[in-house]
């Protein structure tokens, strides 16, 4: 239960605390004097985002702090995920100026949507526009889903869905990608053509630059060549070199230093006649070549200067490339196959999630037999002398809508004989908020809250009806607290504690304050509320009657 909240420099509220009964409290007083603002307090306790705007004029923070007592066991189950132990519980919500908002529980920070995930589990809020959501069609499906927690069906729906529009986006996507794809392979088969015969090796380029830089100086080449083979062709068995071979091969047993300059001169001797023919070989391959030949290898090695310039990629990545517009070829030559793939892909997504939709209609419905035989329970309770209610499932054709399968419409009659329409052309401003007290009574139920704010949900009722209406709620503070801001006297008298709140000008400044009325201040607050003003001996005795009525 909530026992108290402390309330600072909220808007016209400077300074206000109140301790709350732990069945049933009621919040009275003139329009704007802040009673909203108390509510605003608690939503921040649950959850609700905050902004500067809610900061009193002339103050740097606003602060809000709620402290809970006897908490449940969903409630301590969440605080033990979040590492808090404690029997007893606090909130604060700073809201700064500087932007240094805090949200702290038992003086640990905690973040916004920890919070609200808390707030779900403490309690309930119904504020004044609540009412009218019974007027939007999109309201009955929520409803349904949160009296009977269908909540891990449909987020199983929701990701079924998402896979499937994912699907679907792949195959329209890869759909009109059919023209380009057409326009792309002839494109691709362009460029393997024209790659293919190109035939380019490995290194080719490079080979061919040193060519025709061979070729380009020819003549100096053919004579150092001559010159240089002439010279070494000279050399023969009588000269110096076959006289030392000799010599030393006499003596080559007597010292190993001997033998190794044996060796060196042998091999010198290997290695200039292989320079010979080396030379010999490279005056063929020079006089062999032909000036038009030069004229062939430099269109070649511009040819291919101008490819890698056109692809700009080297020649060996050109290789490589031509293997991978093979691979990209077959695969637009296979277009259809690859379509198909994908469209069997996204029909098979769209059979999961849309069983998984009819799963969650067959809930849906289940619960939806219970809400009309509960709700005109409770309506009959409220001073409804007939009512009928159905929960409407319109077919939608099999479409994935983001909340599943079902459009959900809330129908009522509340005259005998009359068939049922939607809420909006049916029920009266009375009715629609007896009708919106009834379904947060049986959410209240399902979801067994420890806590249940009301904010004037009795606008438009009056006469019987109001005393029905109060009576449900004092029956309904014996499971679980109920704190309501309400303009009839009839709900105000049957709270346990009654507190009046009403703005006053101190020092030139509005502010809110708030008293916890005793048994005579009662009585005048409900005469004043019965007659205005002018408070007649009546309207006295008949706020006594409602005090001291028994339940």
């Amino acid at each position: 239960m909530l026992e108290k909240i402390i309330i600072k420099n909220l808007a016209i509220i400077e300074d206000l605390e109140i301790e709350f009964n732990e069945n049933f409290t009621a919040l009275t007083g003139a329009t704007g004097a802040g009673k909203s603002l108390v509510i605003d307090s608690l939503k921040l306790i649950f959850g609700k985002r905050a902004d500067s705007d809610y900061i009193r004029y002339n103050e740097e923070e606003a602060t809000v702090t709620a402290v809970f007592k006897n908490l449940n066991k969903e409630v301590k189950d969440y605080l033990s995920v979040l590492s808090i132990k404690d029997e007893s519980l606090t909130i604060e919500r700073v809201i700064s100026k500087t932007d240094r908002n805090k949200i702290t529980v038992n003086n640990k920070n905690i973040t916004l949507g920890e919070l609200k995930e808390l707030g779900v589990l403490l309690g309930d809020i119904h504020e004044q526009h609540d009412t009218q959501k019974l007027l939007d069609e999109k309201t009955a499906l929520l409803m349904v889903d949160q009296l009977g927690k269908t909540i891990n069906t449909l987020n199983e729906y929701v990701m079924l869905r998402y896979n499937y529009l994912e699907a679907k986006d792949k195959y329209e996507g890869a759909l009109k990608k059919t023209s380009e794809t057409n326009e792309l392979l002839d494109e691709l088969k362009y460029k393997l053509d024209e790659l293919e015969k190109a035939k380019l090796n490995l290194g080719e380029l490079e080979e061919l630059k040193e060519t025709i830089l061979t070729l380009s100086n020819q003549k100096e080449i053919v004579e150092a060549l001559n010159l240089a083979y002439q010279a070494f062709k000279n050399i023969s068995d009588e000269n110096a070199i076959y006289t030392g071979v000799k010599q030393l091969e006499k003596i080559s047993e007597y010292s190993l230093t001997y033998k190794e300059l044996l060796e060196r001169i042998n091999s010198l001797n290997y290695e200039l006649e292989d320079i010979k023919v080396l030379l010999y070989d490279e005056l063929n391959v020079i006089y062999d070549f032909k000036i038009d030949e030069l004229e062939e290898l430099q269109n070649r090695y511009y040819f291919l200067l101008d490819l890698e310039k056109k692809y700009n990629m080297s020649i060996e990545e050109l290789i490589s490339y031509q293997e991978e517009l093979k691979d990209e070829i077959l695969k637009a030559e296979n277009y259809d196959l690859f379509l198909e793939k994908l469209l069997k892909v996204k029909e098979d997504a769209y059979n999961k999630a849309y069983k998984k939709g009819l799963d969650l209609r067959e809930k849906r419905k289940t619960i939806a037999k219970v809400l009309e035989k509960e709700f005109i329970l409770v309506l009959e309770r409220l001073a409804i002398d007939y009512v009928n209610f159905k929960v409407e499932f319109i077919d939608t054709n099999k479409v994935l809508k983001e909340d599943g399968i079902d459009e959900v419409e809330f129908l009522i009659s509340l005259n005998e004989g009359e068939p049922l329409k939607p809420f909006y052309k049916v029920a009266s401003g009375g009715e629609l908020s007896r009708s919106m007290l009834a379904l947060k009574i049986l959410y209240g139920k399902i979801y067994n809250l420890g806590l249940m704010v009301f904010d004037e949900i009795d606008l438009g009722i009056s006469g019987d009806a109001a005393s029905k209406v109060a009576n449900e709620l004092y029956n309904l503070s014996k499971e679980r607290q109920i704190i309501t801001i309400t303009h009839l006297p009839q709900v105000a008298a049957r709270a346990e504690k009654h507190f009046n709140i009403e703005k006053k000008v101190v020092q030139g400044r509005t502010t809110t304050v708030i008293k916890n009325l005793n048994y005579d201040e009662r009585v005048y607050h409900l005469a004043y509320m019965l007659s205005g003003k002018n408070i007649t001996d009546g309207a006295i005795s008949h706020a006594k009657t409602l005090l001291n009525k028994k339940a």
